[in-house]
């Protein structure tokens, strides 16, 4: 099978609405610092995603399939599009991932 070759990401209301919600978490326990270092780790995973966009197992029991990749605690959980990766939330690791999906 051909390797896909993908060119961004696009952020979901959800997945951007969660990177809001991580980055305030953060400065409250720790500080600006920290959530700038963790920001910048998850969208360092993002940017590997993109170069190996199915790194992640697909998992054929969510409909429609998704794809979970572990980012620090948290989970990234992506489509792969025509040429983009969907970024449909970024969730704490120890959450229901899958109830996210239905909000």
């Amino acid at each position: 099978m051909p390797k896909r070759t993908v060119t961004e990401y696009r952020l979901t209301p959800a997945a951007l609405s969660d990177l809001d919600a991580i980055w305030d978490y953060t400065v409250r326990m720790w500080s600006v610092g920290q959530a700038e270092t963790y920001i910048r780790a998850i969208a360092s995973d993002m940017s590997l995603l993109l170069r190996h966009p199915e790194i992640a197992r697909e998992r054929l029991e969510i409909r429609p399939p998704v794809r979970v990749y572990r980012s620090g605690s948290h989970l990234i959980i992506y489509r792969i599009e025509a040429s983009w990766l969907d970024v449909l939330r970024i969730v704490h690791a120890r959450q229901n991932w899958t109830a996210y999906l239905n909000e």
